[in-house]
């Protein structure tokens, strides 16, 4: 991995920039787009019950957006400095023309990264990737258990299939995540922890995602994560530094300050070209098909409940937030406008 930074010399550029303008003013939050998640169809393979973006193989949706509007973004997108490129779904891995919008994207100027569920990983499909330009694959599990796991993910093998997922997504010399959903119901157990001291020892990557109300769990605070849930992770972070989480500044050499709530910094881009502050907000600040990328994410920093440094994640952890806002019927899928959302 480490020649990516060579290979990829926009891309460290710009990462180097943002660093800079992240350490620069620690606890203050402004406008520093980083990274984008771009959601091209909604269609799954799985109904996992804590689905934030509800996605399903019975509603597949098709995306409005085309390979020259792909092009448009990246092209917007690094103009902004942004180094940082997620492509998820639904399951990415389902996109018929997956490889021609990396192509439309330029993946020689972001760091590029697929979230799956791998079932549908292969070794020629893990090589054909890499060859792409993808750097990373984050492969999602919730439980060290193969039958809590499939359970969870109410698919029989999908355990087994996510960590064939990861030995062919090494072999292919990118580097392997797993992606772990945390809540009130795991942030604190000793599952937790072994699990992550034996995907650590595999030389796997792990990233945290914050469990919110949204999507199939639509108003369920009891998942959401307490001071005493943060605190545990916190522990396993400060013992684990390959254990990252979008709120934590990796830039940091300590590894101790907290770059805050990314909302707008780290936005999501649905089906239709809808702009979201995060996977999370499921409000409207924009459409990429309408606006410029600029003015989009101009207009969504300029609320206070985005602009406003959180050492919390606002949908994750806030529960004044949570309970305020993200009771409105909205969804990946059918945003409603800010300003709604925040009335």
């Amino acid at each position: 991995m480490a020649d990516m930074y060579v290979r990829k010399k926009r891309m460290t550029e710009k990462m180097l920039d943002v660093a800079r303008a992240v350490n620069a003013n620690p606890g203050v939050k402004k406008l520093i787009p980083y990274n984008f998640i771009l959601n091209y169809s909604n269609r799954c393979n799985f109904q996992c019950p804590h689905c934030f973006a509800g996605a399903s193989s019975s509603e597949p949706i098709d995306s409005k957006l085309t390979i020259n509007d792909i092009k448009s973004l990246g092209n917007q997108a690094d103009e902004l400095g942004i180094y940082e490129v997620d492509i998820q779904g639904g399951e990415p891995l389902l996109f018929p023309n997956l490889f021609e919008i990396l192509e439309a994207l330029g993946t020689e100027r972001f760091y590029t990264y697929i979230t799956t569920n791998g079932w549908l990983m292969t070794q020629k499909l893990a090589n054909k990737l890499a060859k792409a330009g993808v750097d990373r694959v984050s492969v999602s599990i919730d439980s060290f258990s193969a039958e809590e796991h499939d359970r969870f993910r109410m698919k029989e093998g999908s355990f087994d299939r996510a960590v064939k997922a990861l030995e062919y997504i090494k072999n292919a010399g990118m580097k392997p995540f797993i992606n772990v959903v945390i809540g009130h119901y795991n942030a604190q157990s000793d599952e937790l922890r072994v699990f992550c001291e034996n995907m650590l020892s595999k030389n796997y990557g792990i990233a945290f995602n914050c469990a919110t109300p949204t999507g199939n769990w639509h108003c369920n605070y009891d998942i959401m994560m307490t001071p005493d849930d943060t605190k545990c992770i916190e522990e396993l972070r400060a013992k684990n530094k390959e254990i990252i989480r979008d709120l934590w500044n990796y830039f940091n050499i300590s590894n101790q300050l907290n770059r805050g709530c990314p909302s707008v910094n780290l936005f999501y881009i649905n089906p239709f070209g809808d702009v979201l502050p995060c996977p999370y907000i499921q409000a409207r600040i924009g459409n990429i098909l309408e606006q410029p990328l600029k003015e989009i994410l101009e207009y969504g920093f300029s609320f206070k409940e985005l602009n406003t440094y959180s050492s919390k994640c606002s949908a994750g952890e806030n529960f004044e937030f949570a309970k305020n806002y993200m009771s409105k019927e909205t969804s990946i899928m059918n945003p409603i406008p800010v300003t709604a959302f925040f009335k």
